[in-house]
């Protein structure tokens, strides 16, 4: 029997390809983001800026690791300049935008789920650019991995 993981695996990679990995794992970060805002925020009664930020630093690592590997499968050692900090800024930029929203949300209404659909609206309007920033970033590297690994291979064989 497969693992449900592998079952959903299976099933976004018969879809669209990165286009629907990169929509499962989003949903997977904005639920991690969300519950750690909620915490922060509702709980601990942090200002919604900060509470924001606290959750957003906590989910980037996740949320790198999740996008690089599954979402573009990128395997080769992970490169500073050409991924880290261009996913980095975008996730600060998203950050900022969401913080922003947040806060403003928090001063209207206070605390409560309403400083959560602030930072989701926040993120929202910086997703879809970050996708195709992305794509371009990994999809150039999983391709240049493809191509040195069938050239690999071609040399073993022509032995």
């Amino acid at each position: 029997m497969i693992p449900s993981s592998d079952k959903l695996a299976a099933l976004v990679e018969g879809r669209a390809g990165p286009a629907s990995r990169y929509v499962a794992v989003s949903v997977i970060n904005v639920v991690n983001h969300q519950v750690l805002l909620l915490l922060a925020n509702s709980v601990w009664g942090w200002p919604g800026g900060r509470a924001n930020a606290f959750a957003a630093m906590v989910a980037l690592v996740p949320a790198y690791l999740l996008t690089r590997t599954w979402v573009w499968s990128v395997e080769a050692s992970i490169s500073f300049r050409r991924e880290v900090v261009p996913f980095f800024s975008l996730a600060i930029l998203g950050l900022v935008v969401s913080s922003l929203t947040s806060e403003i949300a928090d001063r209207l209404f206070g605390a409560g789920l309403l400083v959560n659909l602030a930072s989701l609206l926040g993120y929202g309007l910086v997703w879809v650019a970050k996708f195709f920033i992305l794509e371009r970033i990994f999809a150039q590297r999983h391709y240049a991995e493809a191509v040195a690994a069938a050239a690999s291979e071609a040399e073993v064989t022509s032995r």
